[in-house]
């Protein structure tokens, strides 16, 4: 029961958002249309809600969708310029220890794959009104959106073929205009054969042709593609200097249910990344000789190594760290992934005897000052006596001094979050999932420069 519960109040916080987000649009700007996925809305709507304003409006679209996660009681978690006239939103909203995501995707003129096809002029000059008071495409436009977008994707099943069909036997010459606008003749002729008769096999069964053809054919000339190149280049940059994707560590002493949270968070945060990468301590780029995961008995029972192999052993670790985030960290958060490490080096500052370090300390935090930080860190915390009923592989002693400096060092990193870990699972979770949430759209306003949003 309470499961359905949940269930029918998520679905009613994303007919909120959608109620909001379709009056914001009426009021607000100039002139929109929502491109597809509009019929069951404001009611209910697949995953995301695509739409398209002009140039102008356009840049103001960050600041609507601020305005609507104030009225619905969500946040803005996430803002993704997939294209450099396009910028996907998420608007989280937790509940319990379970989270939703809304996704808003904006555009002006419609780029697919970094090339323009349609401009927002041309689709907004032609739009029409649903009966439920909204505006969307023509269904010519509609129709041209659907199938470059499944053509670039090379991703076309019967069920798309359905939809594009429908859409072409509402008004068939304006889509064959279309069709030749970027296909061959012949290209665009079966085009329109499969779109009146239904049959799309020829299309699924050879797609690179058809798309190939397509890609020879869009919206700009010569100076207009060389224009568009330096647009999608600083469009690039910025996705490398400022990744939409995340890095997490979670660290703390052993009994604080790391594994527990983290399987938790991965599952609730998967609908918000396209991917999701984990590592045990270190990005792994170098090998070793402990398996990630394996289970540690006896932590401390072996003994610590000279001060000449500890440093060399550190000097290996932090090649690992420097290489892993060059080569596997960054890129997946460019590409909008999240990568979470269970432990951090910061545990080795915390535990040196775990990984039997026997130099001086001032290296160790000279080790932290230089290597690369993740972008928060959780820091599950719990009483020692907590601690030491789940796990007692050290003694008592060990787990306060441990807890102690743990907490000590969480007070001089920047973006850590300190969870009570002696909480039953669900409330752990929700927590952490708070915290998630509440870094990434202080992350989001930040950089979308959202004053008091």
């Amino acid at each position: 029961m309470l499961e359905v519960q949940n269930h029918t109040e998520l679905i009613s916080v994303s007919s909120l958002v959608a109620s909001r987000f379709i009056e914001a649009l009426s009021l607000q700007s100039t002139a929109y249309c929502i491109l597809t996925g509009y019929d069951d809305l404001p009611q209910s709507f697949d995953s995301d809600i695509d739409f398209m304003v002009g140039a102008q409006d356009f840049e103001h679209v960050p600041e609507w969708i601020a305005s609507i996660a104030q009225q619905t009681g969500t946040q803005l978690f996430q803002a993704i310029p997939h294209e450099c006239t396009a910028r996907a939103f998420r608007l989280a909203h937790v509940e319990a220890s379970k989270i939703t995501f809304i996704q808003p995707d904006s555009c002006s003129d419609y780029r697919h794959f970094g090339r323009l096809w349609l401009r927002s002029e041309e689709i907004l000059g032609a739009r029409r009104l649903h009966p439920k008071g909204f505006w969307i495409p023509s269904a010519q436009h509609e129709f041209l959106y659907y199938l470059v977008k499944r053509l670039n994707k090379r991703d076309f099943k019967p069920e798309h073929g359905d939809r594009i069909s429908r859409l072409y036997r509402e008004a068939p010459e304006n889509c064959h205009k279309l069709l030749r606008r970027f296909w061959s003749e012949k290209n665009a002729t079966a085009i329109a054969t499969m779109a009146d008769t239904g049959d799309w096999q020829p299309l699924i069964q050879g797609i690179e042709p058809f798309r190939q053809d397509m890609m020879e054919h869009s919206a700009e000339n010569l100076a207009a593609r060389a224009f568009s190149f330096w647009k999608n280049l600083g469009h690039t940059l910025d996705r490398v200097v400022h990744p939409t994707g995340g890095c997490i560590a979670f660290i703390g002493p052993d009994g604080c249910g790391k594994s527990s949270v983290i399987e938790a968070v991965v599952r609730e945060f998967t609908p918000a990344f396209p991917k999701i990468t984990r590592f045990h301590m270190r990005p792994g780029m170098l090998p070793g000789r402990t398996k990630p995961g394996a289970t540690v008995t006896d932590p401390h029972g072996k003994p610590a190594r000279s001060g000449v192999a500890s440093a060399a052993k550190m000097a290996y670790l932090a090649f690992d760290y420097c290489a892993g985030f060059a080569a596997r960290v960054w890129p997946a958060m460019m590409r909008t992934g999240l990568v979470v490490f269970d432990r951090y080096f910061y545990d080795i500052l915390v535990d040196p005897k775990r990984v039997r370090y026997g130099g001086p300390r001032w290296f160790l935090k000279l080790m932290t000052a230089v290597l690369p930080s993740p972008e928060l860190v959780i820091l599950l915390n719990a009483p020692p006596e907590v601690l030491w009923s789940r796990k007692q592989e050290v003694p008592f002693e060990e787990v306060m001094r441990q807890q102690q400096a743990y907490l000590a060092l969480a007070r001089k990193l920047k973006n850590v979050a300190v969870i009570d870990a002696a909480q039953p699972l669900p409330s752990v979770v929700h927590d952490v999932v708070e915290a998630i949430v509440f870094h990434y759209s202080a992350r989001t306003s930040s950089r979308l420069q959202l004053k008091g949003k």
